[in-house]
């Protein structure tokens, strides 16, 4: 516990030292937008990076787009089966009940496991931006900007695509943007399985702890950015889907919007009564 918490003290008084000889050396001036607990780093050549990506094979990318829509489907399914099997246990057979607990670091993320957690989901939220903005190049969408974001202890980027130029594209383009950063999340989870599978036992014990955290926050972000609940990814693919039934599209987009809140809220409840606060 005192090397955690050392190693957390020493990453956090280097931040700030890095933040003030930023400050002296002024790197604004190199693109950088520095601010006390968080660097956001904006260049074109993030764009272009994107665009060469994109436009590599965009039909190999527009694929793997039809992929993530037809799994938004399987996702929905799944998550809603888990959820309500779980709900139909805390009131029936509430010991075959599983917790669902909020991810809040200090309270349900122990301080010795913050710094995992935020490297973690670093690596998680950048893949699934960068999956959004290849997507865009593939489907001639203009990214607007693209960011790389460096924090106290963590990391992530940013894709900000013309949201005119979204709009102007056809529904089954938008539809492979919105869907593809969570089946990007996924594939990262199937790369994990497959490197604790080829290294086995003779991975060192830091490196363990950090892809089980990729794992885990990759699994997690895939299904619950599929809930179609805007503004989630999901969310807004079942926008972009039932807009063009007007006759019911809304109403069926609240209802699953209010339901699935709904049963996610009755799940965290249930947990919180019957385990209380349970730290990872």
């Amino acid at each position: 516990m005192q090397r955690e918490l050392f190693t957390l003290l020493a990453l956090v008084v280097g931040w700030f030292c890095f933040y003030a000889v930023a400050r002296l050396l002024r790197l604004e001036r190199y693109g950088l937008e520095l601010h006390l607990l968080y660097v956001l780093w904006k260049s074109t050549r993030l764009n272009s990076f994107l665009v060469r990506v994109g436009r590599w094979r965009p039909r190999l990318w527009r694929v793997a787009g039809n992929v993530a829509v037809v799994s938004f489907f399987g996702q929905v399914t799944f998550i809603s089966y888990v959820l309500f099997q779980n709900l139909y246990r805390f009131l029936f057979v509430p010991v075959e009940a599983a917790p669902v607990m909020p991810l809040i670091p200090g309270v349900t993320i122990r301080i010795e496991s913050l710094p995992w957690f935020l490297a973690a989901a670093g690596v998680v939220i950048l893949v699934h931006e960068l999956g959004h903005g290849v997507m865009c190049a593939a489907e001639g969408v203009e990214v607007k900007s693209a960011a790389v974001l460096l924090a106290v202890l963590t990391f992530g980027g940013a894709v900000e695509p013309d949201e005119e130029a979204v709009k102007a594209a056809g529904m089954m383009a938008r539809m492979r943007i919105f869907a593809i950063g969570s089946l990007a999340n996924l594939v990262t989870a199937l790369v994990v399985v497959a490197v604790f599978s080829a290294a086995g036992r003779g991975m060192p014990a830091w490196m363990g702890v950090f892809l089980n955290w990729v794992f885990f926050l990759s699994v997690n972000l895939a299904m619950v950015n599929m809930l179609p609940v805007y503004p989630l990814d999901g969310g807004q693919m079942a926008r972009e889907y039932l807009a063009s039934k007007p006759a019911w599209g809304r109403v069926v987009e609240r209802a699953a919007a209010y339901g699935f809140v709904a049963l996610m809220v009755s799940n965290l409840v249930l947990s919180l009564v019957r385990f209380g606060l349970i730290p990872l």
